[in-house]
């Protein structure tokens, strides 16, 4: 195995660690609120920002981390999901329903900017975040 190729796998082994590390900080922040509405609420603010955070590194070249950033907004999101079927309120259920919403019209529009041989994580989100928002639209229509 060449150098460059070590150092490359070496590369992506820190980008997806710290992807994983930002996850975990803001997961662990999450469980410090007892409260599941306000939880929920923290988790979507929390994607929005690593939404950013994706396209910001997507706009410097820097495709790993956008994945990983896209991957650590799902985690959160999904941990949204868990907080709403706590709470039990379909109000809470609305509100984030049309922020994911959001966030899929925003994600659409990045994948649309993107360069095709770099979509494939972006793209996987995207379908991840129909299924998110599916699962929330069940949960207003439950209520």
């Amino acid at each position: 195995m060449s150098t460059s190729t070590q150092m490359f796998g070496l590369g992506m082994l820190i980008v997806a660690f710290a992807g994983s590390a930002s996850a975990q900080s803001f997961l662990a922040e999450l469980k410090t609120e007892h409260n599941p509405s306000k939880r929920s609420e923290m988790a979507l603010t929390f994607a929005d920002q690593l939404f950013d955070n994706a396209k910001d590194s997507y706009g410097k070249g820097e495709i790993s981390k956008g994945d990983a950033d896209l991957e650590s907004m799902t985690k959160v999101l999904n941990a949204c999901l868990e907080s709403l079927a706590t709470a039990n309120k379909s109000k809470s259920y609305k509100k984030a329903e049309m922020k994911v919403a959001h966030l899929q019209r925003r994600l659409s529009d990045l994948v649309n900017d993107m360069n095709i041989s770099d979509r494939g994580w972006a793209e996987y989100t995207s379908r991840k975040l129909d299924e998110i928002h599916d699962k929330l639209l069940n949960g207003v229509m439950r209520r």
